[in-house]
């Protein structure tokens, strides 16, 4: 109770900032763009901010990579953090009540209102540029919305998702609107739409970042998200068919490729990194190797995995410290494992193993196909104990899941991973202390003063409750 008392004290500290303010949004002293080309340079922001790596709303960075990865997650041991790593977070309950859960509510907003000044004002039409800045417009609208779905309402559930809190929904500038929240079927309904209207301009050039590829990733990734197996599947083979996976050598050279986009990824963050970014991923790797990785993590990958695996050499060295090279962004692994998923909960239980045997097989020298029936049982020790769907863990899923976890290892997955499947409860000890992630925890509160300032407005639950006390 003491460390929920302190996350209350935390969320009322934020109560003189309000995120309404960005839900708002003729900005005040501004003009309003006229031509295309000064519109795209609203949105030209955000993009920069993502290449040059200080973006950790849209795409991610390193230090907000570590945040799901290390200290929200369990692929790290948090007891054995040593002393260049106090400024860590020790568990999810800490970064839910931190001010970076606000601001990041306030930012993707802010984001939101950007677009909507684009797609609302803008009246050139037609020209080459003005489709490509409505298409940027779509794009990073949908992502904003999608990263508050997935930060501040609950994990979905596929025939309850009318009942279940969305966020509110802004699609215009006017300053006085305050809205409500919606339910999530229509928050799901307005990415999937903002998500289609980008793709339907076809965009190709890569100079806007969020080309149609990228777009049917997101949306792959949403219906992925939504358990809407069906519709994730097709994405996702399309993007494998023109996406590839890469053997064993390519795969190294791109995952050891720190800036440049390379092999098989879609989208990436850092790509044109300033000395300040070069030096924040530096500061980030130097704060995360003071806070081992996890020997279960490790324990997923057999003696023999460990000589073969190209990945074990890669992640982390001997003394158990994180090497692998930051990546922020979008690759085809995640669709691979999405494809052989989305085969097991539509009861295609082959191809979802021969999915994931694909994907092993351009990890691991010489590997042999594994059978259903050679499968590892499922470990007592994982924390995830059921599936998106709420269902026990069977060996095969288990299987496809610890792949997963060792192939999109410190990219920003693990934290995602453990809300969709169950939002499990578990304790970590520090400094003599015990730390328990609850399982209200996964979903953050939306900032206090929004829920002060409109009337109506919902908050999550498990945090009324602490603002009552």
């Amino acid at each position: 109770m003491k460390k929920l008392n302190i996350l209350l004290c935390t969320l009322f500290a934020l109560a003189g900032m309000s995120c309404t303010n960005y839900l708002d949004i003729k900005p005040y002293g501004r003009t309003i763009p006229k031509t295309a080309e000064e519109f795209e340079a609203l949105l030209n922001n955000h993009l920069n901010k993502i290449d040059e790596g200080s973006d950790n709303i849209l795409v991610g960075n390193a230090s907000q990579y570590i945040t799901w990865d290390a200290e929200c997650g369990d692929d790290f041991e948090t007891c054995l953090t040593e002393q260049e790593g106090i400024a860590l977070k020790i568990y999810l309950g800490d970064a839910a009540g931190s001010d970076r859960a606000a601001y990041m509510y306030r930012d993707l907003y802010a984001v939101i209102r950007d677009c909507n000044i684009v797609l609302g004002e803008m009246k050139e039409e037609g020209t080459d540029r003005s489709n490509k800045v409505k298409a940027t417009a779509y794009a990073l609208r949908a992502v904003s919305y999608y990263q508050l779905m997935r930060l501040f309402c609950e994990a979905p559930e596929k025939a309850s998702m009318a009942s279940q809190q969305g966020v509110p929904l802004v699609m215009t500038f006017d300053m006085e609107e305050k809205p409500l929240r919606r339910n999530l079927q229509e928050t799901v309904t307005r990415i999937e739409d903002d998500l289609k209207a980008s793709i339907d301009y076809h965009m190709t050039d890569d100079i806007y970042r969020f080309t149609e590829d990228v777009c049917k990733g997101y949306l792959a990734r949403l219906y992925f998200w939504t358990e809407q197996w069906d519709k994730a599947l097709p994405l996702a083979q399309e993007l494998l068919k023109k996406h590839p996976l890469l053997g064993r050598e390519e795969y190294k050279n791109m995952m050891g490729t720190a800036y440049d986009m390379v092999g098989n990824q879609i989208l990436k963050a850092y790509r044109a990194v300033s000395v300040s970014g070069s030096t924040a991923i530096t500061s980030s790797r130097r704060s995360l190797q003071a806070r081992p990785v996890s020997t279960r993590l490790l324990s997923l990958f057999t003696d023999e995995e460990k000589t073969t695996d190209v990945r074990y050499a890669m992640w982390v060295n001997s003394s158990r410290q994180a090497t692998k090279e930051f990546f922020c962004g979008m690759r085809s692994a995640e669709f691979k494992l999405m494809e052989a998923e989305c085969y097991y909960h539509m009861n295609q239980k082959e191809k979802a193993l021969q999915s994931v045997n694909e994907l092993r097989a351009n990890r691991i020298s010489n590997y042999t196909s594994l059978t259903e029936d050679k499968l590892p049982a499922v470990s007592s020790k994982e924390i995830i104990k059921v599936d998106a769907e709420g269902k026990a863990l069977t060996p095969l899923l288990a299987f496809i899941l610890s792949e997963r976890r060792k192939e999109m290892f410190l990219e920003g997955d693990r934290f995602f991973e453990m809300k969709r499947n169950g939002t499990p409860e578990f304790w970590t000890a520090y400094n003599g202390r015990k730390y328990t992630t609850e399982s209200f925890m996964y979903t953050f509160p939306i900032p206090v003063n929004d829920i002060l300032i409109v009337d109506g407005l919902k908050q999550n639950p498990g945090y009324d409750e602490l603002q009552s006390n």
